[in-house]
């Protein structure tokens, strides 16, 4: 079931749940008047920031790649104490 909005003239705002594509184009407002359906973004606004910033570095990221300019630096250096050396090196 979708919810889909209504309008009345007097602004109010009323949500009806129907099939997807069987919504009526007018229903009856709490203030008596029809209230006729009106379009809106699907669920745009219930996305958590979250998920906004990661849909947003991915589509910045594949319109814009970022790429390495030079090398890695240099490996860290090994430990300093002197049992690591008796553990087997891979």
């Amino acid at each position: 079931m979708a919810a889909y909005l209504y309008r009345c003239p007097e602004r109010h705002e009323t949500t009806e749940h129907a099939p997807m594509g069987e919504a009526p184009a007018s229903v009856e407002c709490r203030c008596g008047a029809r209230a006729a359906r009106a379009f809106t973004a699907p669920m745009v606004r219930s996305l958590p920031r979250t998920a906004h910033r990661m849909r947003d570095a991915a589509v910045e990221s594949s319109e814009q790649p970022r790429i390495a300019r030079r090398a890695a630096g240099t490996p860290a250096p090994a430990p300093a104490g002197p049992r690591h050396s008796l553990l087997p090196r891979a």
